[in-house]
């Protein structure tokens, strides 16, 4: 939900916070200064002198800075539950706003975030999810000149073949592809396939990389590994049952963030869940309330340091 703007002065990290949301919706959104004045019930005069205030303190300059959302209290109290290195608060459009759209404002923001870590010689390992890819079509190619993109898993390749369709930044050109399914046809295939040298020095440079970028899935409907055909309905209930209650780069877990031992991990190809604790700089880019359990069960498992998220997610993780 929207947080209301206060007709008293504001204090400093309330300010902030005002000011954040308002470049958003300007420059991210674009929507007009009347756009915005009718929706947070102020003059068009005062979304201009905030625009510009906006400016003056460092809110905008090339980027939109949104450490701000929900005040610094927000971001230091998840990072100091969860132990993350940070968070990154996307801002609230309100409760009727997509998944789709949910995504790609996330995406927007982690592509930024993940600008850091762009640098010649530099390697990225990357997990699939909708999410995901969308950040990856939000990189700009100015900053991928000598990064390799090693992923996960295996059967990332088919997922994101839309990326050569969709991109001009170049970033297809530079994922290093696990050479097998996600999914292999029999626990022994799965087997000799996690011993073939081409996949594991895939595995493996991603086990090192300099960050890693994942999706988190909910064990709901709409899931991305039920759409693309990975698991069934049926299946799907088994896991729920089991007390699933996401996924990360196909394991399942429960809301503790321990991997449950159901079939598909006989023929997971892919680096194991739990590697994730030991890696540098694992951006989780997930939203939404509907994935609000899954994205608890990930922080208290351990599997993540760095998480970019929805502000509703955040005020609920913070206020458990």
């Amino acid at each position: 939900m929207v947080q209301p703007f206060s007709s008293r002065r504001p204090s400093m990290s309330a300010e902030r916070e005002n000011l954040v949301r308002v470049a958003w919706m300007y420059y991210r959104d674009e929507l007009t200064q009347a756009q915005i004045a009718e929706r947070l019930h102020v003059s068009r005069a005062t979304v201009a002198r905030m625009l510009d205030r906006a400016k003056e303190v460092g809110v905008v300059t090339i980027d939109i800075d949104t450490r701000g959302v929900g005040g610094m209290e927000l971001v230091g109290a998840i990072r100091a539950k969860y132990g993350l290195t940070d968070v990154i608060v996307v801002p609230q459009m309100g409760r009727s706003t997509s998944g789709e759209a949910t995504n790609s404002r996330i995406a927007l923001e982690a592509a930024q975030y993940l600008r850091r870590y762009l640098h010649p010689g530099a390697t990225i390992g990357v997990g699939w999810g909708d999410t995901v890819l969308r950040t990856l079509l939000a990189l700009r190619s100015d900053s991928l000149r000598g990064v390799t993109f090693p992923t996960l898993t295996g059967g990332i390749d088919a997922y994101t073949a839309r990326v050569s369709g969709a991109l001009s930044n170049g970033v297809a050109e530079l994922i290093r592809f696990v050479p097998s399914p996600l999914l292999a046809s029999s626990p022994e295939v799965a087997a000799m396939l996690r011993k073939e040298r081409s996949v594991t020095s895939v595995i493996e440079l991603a086990k090192s990389a300099d960050a890693a970028l994942i999706g988190i899935g909910g064990a709901i409907a709409d899931a991305t590994i039920l759409q693309h055909g990975l698991v069934t309905e049926e299946q799907l209930y088994d896991y729920q049952v089991a007390g699933a209650i996401g996924d990360i780069l196909g394991e399942w877990y429960d809301k503790e963030g321990n991997v449950l031992a159901v079939d598909l991990q006989k023929v997971r190809v892919g680096i194991a869940l739990a590697d994730l604790r030991s890696m540098r700089n694992v951006i989780a880019v997930a939203g939404g309330v509907d994935k609000l359990d899954a994205i608890r069960g990930a922080l208290d498992g351990g599997y993540v340091g760095i998480l970019v998220t929805t502000e509703d997610v955040a005020r609920e993780l913070a206020a458990d």
